[in-house]
């Protein structure tokens, strides 16, 4: 009973994770008028919260070992609430910048200590329903602000929601303390197995690959710099896997960020239909997730992102038709949103496939081209978009998702030359 209390603990702090990540696209042309900023402005915050999830992402090892999980879930969740307390509050738009740092900080915390909390101590099963969290509460955000801006006239009051729904869950996770010390089921089968690494029956070796394990253990930063770049390009495949993830991040993220702006500007779309539209996105994400959850394993990893990539296409194809607006743009969103959910968690499961031993090396690095897609594509489509047209936000996006097909294509065939 301990154990299922704690799951849903951890599934509603990853809740707490998504709901912040769909508010800025809703707000955003609200927010613009506010500070008289540039259009891709956005952008900059973006980037700005990426500085901090990544700071905390390389720091969170260290953190989680000496804190533990549960509090810095605790404390993360509150550092994202005062935050969004600091937005509700600002009165200029260099304020939010400096606020998105401890945003990022936070929301970066979350996600690098529950991933690892619940790949240690439950099964894949509940690592896809963790994701589909974030998808509910991406869902809930939108339509949070939404409310706020209709109901209310103003953004800050969605950013003031937003902030006593994160500083409440601090607080119930900080009652929950005791229960993060209570193993889950995979934790105690790891308990009785032997203590012995399982050699990957994926794994080929590559001499080029055993030549970039022999480099000394004491280098400089010159020396590690190079052998990381020497990675990339003899890894085989390491550059696809990469680009892929930087291309599907920057879609998704554009997608989030600039369609309720290209709906309501581009589509003459009101801003109640606008923030339910891009709820539905999310919501389908997180269906998506789900779903996947169940049949993955019936039909794969790669049948599933090939599926997936598919219907995403028809729902771009569909969001760029210039008519019938009220009953194409929210079914397109709806299939973009379908088709993108088992993408990022798919590949990132077949991550031991494609790289064998070299898997945890190439998860960072995929890692960190996803943190560049999510805050440099959707700051330059948004500097696109405000020096021509809305209408090339669904071109841009659905141009980073050919591209990351063709980089999934090409790391497919990869592995199959290895």
């Amino acid at each position: 009973m301990a154990t299922f209390i704690l799951l849903l603990i951890i599934y509603l702090a990853f809740v707490s994770l998504g709901v912040p990540d769909g508010v800025m696209g809703v707000a955003w042309p609200e927010m613009q008028r506010t500070f008289g900023v540039p259009f891709e402005s956005a952008g900059y915050i973006t980037a700005f919260g990426t500085i901090g999830s990544v700071t905390s992402a390389f720091l969170s090892g260290h953190i989680l070992k000496r804190f533990g999980t549960g509090k810095v879930v605790c404390i993360s969740c509150a550092l994202t609430g005062l935050s969004f307390l600091g937005f509700y509050l600002s009165g200029h738009f260099a304020f939010l910048l400096l606020l998105a740092l401890p945003l990022g900080l936070g929301a970066g915390a979350v996600d690098t200590g529950l991933n690892d909390y619940v790949a240690r101590n439950f099964t894949s099963r509940h690592m896809n329903w963790l994701h589909a969290s974030w998808g509910l509460g991406a869902f809930v955000g939108p339509m949070l602000m939404t409310w706020a801006i209709v109901n209310t006239g103003s953004w800050r009051n969605g950013y003031l929601g937003v902030s006593l729904i994160q500083l409440s869950l601090s607080f119930l996770f900080l009652l929950s303390l005791p229960l993060w010390k209570i193993p889950g089921k995979k934790a105690k089968q790891d308990a009785a197995a032997p203590l012995s690494e399982p050699e990957s029956t994926n794994h080929v070796d590559n001499p080029r690959e055993k030549i970039l394990e022999e480099v000394p253990a004491h280098r400089t930063v010159a020396q590690r710099l190079k052998a990381g770049f020497s990675k990339i390009f003899h890894m085989k495949g390491l550059l696809a896997g990469m680009l892929l993830f930087l291309f599907y991040v920057g879609s998704e993220t554009a997608v989030g960020l600039w369609s309720a702006s290209y709906l309501r500007f581009a589509r003459d779309v009101s801003v109640e239909n606008a923030g339910l539209w891009v709820s539905m996105f999310y919501g389908s994400i997180m269906i998506g997730r789900i779903i996947a959850g169940i049949f993955v394993n019936r039909i794969g990893t790669r049948k599933s992102i090939w599926i997936g990539i598919a219907i995403s296409i028809v729902g771009f194809v569909l969001l760029m038709i210039p008519a019938a607006t009220d009953i194409l743009c929210p079914l397109a969103l709806s299939l973009i949103g379908l088709g993108f959910a088992p993408i990022y968690p798919c590949a990132m499961q077949d991550a031991p496939i494609f790289f064998g031993k070299e898997s945890a090396i190439a998860i960072g690095y995929e890692m960190g081209c996803a943190n560049i897609g999510y805050a440099f594509l959707p700051m330059a489509v948004g500097k696109l978009a405000d020096t021509t047209t809305l209408f090339v936000v669904p071109i841009a996006a659905f141009l980073f998702l050919l591209m990351c097909a063709g980089s999934y294509r090409v790391l497919s065939q990869a592995k199959a030359d290895r």
